[in-house]
């Protein structure tokens, strides 16, 4: 059974405290047309004419960065983001994160997707980057091929249901189908 942490709603756009050892985060890209940046809808473009690789024509990527309040799992939804049109297949590609949690501590990652009824659940090698400020730094980058036409969910575990911690989660691929 999964616990989750309701309390914090995970925001897309949570600045980094300025005391806090997270990696800082581009809140937005400028836009090269005038028109208004929309934050809830996924990046994804069109490009014109043929190309080499399709696949850039309709690729995507989001992210999500959030304090982990105390709690042993954390699940953290990619559904407001909106990837996958119905009827359509998303191939994610990339998958980097940051988990920051107190020195000592562990933590563990976590990726679900489904393909109709049948889900995934896939392990992410979270890497110990060291520690600094009394914080343990995990960071995973993984280059995979996953499915999914409707869920892209991550769970970070943790050791700890005492302490708070932060995480950066990032995703790419593109829309197939």
């Amino acid at each position: 059974m999964q616990v989750v942490d309701t309390e914090e709603p995970m925001a897309r756009n949570e600045k980094t405290k300025a005391k806090s050892s997270a990696s800082s985060i581009r809140d937005a890209v400028p836009s090269p047309r005038a028109e208004a940046v929309h934050p809830q809808s996924a990046v994804r473009t069109t490009a014109a004419g043929t190309c080499d690789d399709c696949r850039a024509t309709t690729a995507f990527q989001a992210w999500h960065s959030l304090d982990l309040t105390p709690s042993f799992n954390w699940l953290v939804s990619f559904a407001d983001w909106h990837i996958v049109p119905k009827g359509k297949r998303a191939v994610i590609e990339l998958v980097t994160a940051q988990i920051i949690v107190p020195a000592g501590e562990w933590a563990r990652l976590r990726m679900y997707t489904s393909l109709g009824t049948v889900p995934a659940n896939l392990d992410l090698f979270l890497t110990f980057q060291g520690s600094v400020g009394g914080n343990s730094i995990y960071d995973a980058t993984h280059s995979l091929r996953a499915y999914t036409d409707s869920d892209i969910e991550f769970d970070i575990n943790r050791d700890n249901a005492t302490t708070s911690g932060s995480a950066l989660i990032c995703i790419s691929g593109y829309i197939a189908g």
